[in-house]
């Protein structure tokens, strides 16, 4: 508890940082991303997201997958994921942790678990029950290979919640404050854009895919 306590003092002071920093660029791949995609792709979409967050799920779940064929699956952009819990925040963090206990090629596949099943923790008046996020976490942590034994391992780990608490902190140093936040080879996407569809992303991204 203690350990949750001091990440959510980071990460109040990364929401509490001024909005006009998230016109500054970032790095668009970090040691720690979970990434998908080749390497090799001329683009980069890094997103800022959070397990519990409403607009993530839609993202990820109705739209990502177009951009993924037409986009990742053909070589042309990489994706960098990046964490950035969001209310309940504990949970946001334990979905996150769940996540990131996987295989890096098991990631996107607990994300998107995590992400449709995501109304469960809404279906009651108020916060989700324990019964009711130990229950999302597991199936999620299932879909993407990880034994009982395996979960409880990872949720005892001073070093994953260890690389949250610095990833919330260089969060606070982006000036992001927002999910999903979207930026395109390390410059923000303009936040009064729509950048939810394929359609949206296009004129982006291609003037990079074509070299101007």
């Amino acid at each position: 508890m203690k350990r949750l306590s001091r990440f959510l003092l980071i990460l109040l002071a990364a929401l509490a940082a001024p909005t006009f920093a998230l016109a500054q660029s970032v790095e668009p791949v970090r040691a720690g991303d979970r990434t998908l995609g080749s390497a090799n792709a001329p683009v980069t979409l890094t997103v800022y997201l959070s397990t519990t967050c409403s607009h993530c799920a839609a993202w990820h779940t109705e739209d990502f997958p177009a951009f993924k064929e037409r986009y990742v699956d053909t070589g042309k952009v990489r994706v960098a994921f990046r964490d950035l819990p969001t209310p309940p925040q504990q949970v946001a963090i334990a979905g996150a942790v769940m996540a990131r206990c996987a295989a890096e090629d098991k990631y996107d596949v607990v994300l998107d678990t995590l992400f449709r099943s995501q109304g469960q923790l809404h279906a009651q008046p108020g916060p989700p029950s324990q019964e009711t996020v130990v229950g999302w976490l597991a199936a999620a942590g299932q879909a993407g290979g990880l034994t009982r034994d395996q979960m409880n391992a990872c949720f005892s780990s001073e070093a994953t919640f260890a690389e949250l608490e610095a990833r919330a902190a260089q969060s606070s140093a982006d000036g992001v404050n927002s999910t999903p936040s979207f930026f395109i080879n390390g410059q923000p996407v303009p936040e009064t854009m729509t950048a939810r569809d394929v359609a949206a992303f296009e004129p982006l991204i291609q003037p990079l895919l074509d070299g101007r």
